[in-house]
């Protein structure tokens, strides 16, 4: 996974995560054992365990369990494809819509940063990425000294399956940035842009970090509401704003930088003024 797919270690985890049970409940414990897997082994499996969790949890375990099974084909470890056992999972209409901040509550959030202080300067300038450029929280944990191009305007992202992408600088999360650079970022041998606050003052070790300066931020302006207080609100909030300020769902996909169009086309569901003259009447209402 990490060196054909390019996964992180933190999505290679997941993998095992679900795969380890699988095999063991299924007997599969040496290559030699992989070739008494059937169909029906499989399908039977997805079916005791599909309802451990919900849905969304039950789609990811059967995407693990086709990625593994195609490379058991693949490899030559299995005679047959059988991915084709494992059923799907329905999707249902309803599912939960994206959690969203109105853009004065983004705001608002913003303002709370005590930028009197060190560590109100790097939150400040975490959000202002997470908000005006909608990075995910890993992609800022990555963030290092040599990705930015202060002469141009411009900073590299590394994203998902190690993919990196370059992306324009606004002045507003420049300044932000440099403030931190020059009055609040720690002395440190370390590359990474944003480290701990207290000593020793490493980099930040991963997408938790930032998902903890999401949550309090949001927490400390009192915006409730959200089914999700991460860093994924932001990222939401920008895309909706978007939306809902005339782009087009290509252009935000590329901004959010998604590999598939139906992943940007969710958002529109959150687009209340556009789909409500596509409803129809209803019969029980007044004339």
């Amino acid at each position: 996974m990490e060196r054909a797919r390019g996964l992180a270690p933190a999505s290679i985890a997941s993998h095992v995560w679900f795969l380890r049970p699988c095999l063991q409940e299924l007997g599969i414990a040496t290559n030699a054992d992989v070739g008494s897997l059937t169909a029906r082994a499989v399908s039977r499996y997805v079916e005791r365990h599909a309802g451990d969790g919900g849905a969304t949890t039950a789609r990811i375990m059967c995407s693990r369990m086709r990625v593994f099974l195609r490379y058991l084909h693949c490899e030559g470890f299995l005679a047959d494809d059988l991915t084709g056992a494992i059923p799907l999972i329905r999707r249902t209409s309803n599912e939960r819509l994206p959690s969203y901040m109105p853009i004065e509550e983004v705001e608002r959030v913003l303002k709370g940063c005590d930028r009197s202080t060190a560590t109100g300067r790097r939150d400040y300038a975490i959000l202002m990425l997470l908000a005006r450029l909608g990075l995910r929280a890993c992609e800022v944990a990555r963030l290092r000294l040599d990705d930015f191009d202060w002469r141009a305007g411009q900073f590299t992202v590394r994203g998902k399956g190690r993919k990196t992408a370059t992306m324009p600088l606004p002045p507003d999360v420049g300044a932000a940035i440099t403030s931190y650079l020059q009055h609040g970022r720690p002395r440190s041998d370390s590359r990474q842009l944003f480290l701990r606050a207290v000593a020793p003052h490493t980099g930040f070790q991963g997408a938790p970090a930032v998902q903890t300066v999401a949550r309090s931020a949001i927490e400390r302006a009192g915006i409730t509401g959200l089914a999700r207080r991460g860093s994924h609100a932001f990222r939401h909030s920008l895309a909706t704003g978007l939306l809902r300020s005339g782009a087009m769902l290509t252009e935000i996909g590329q901004l959010l930088r998604h590999e598939q169009q139906d992943t940007t086309r969710i958002y529109a569901k959150v687009d209340l003024d556009s789909l409500r003259p596509l409803g129809l009447p209803w019969l029980g209402c007044g004339q």
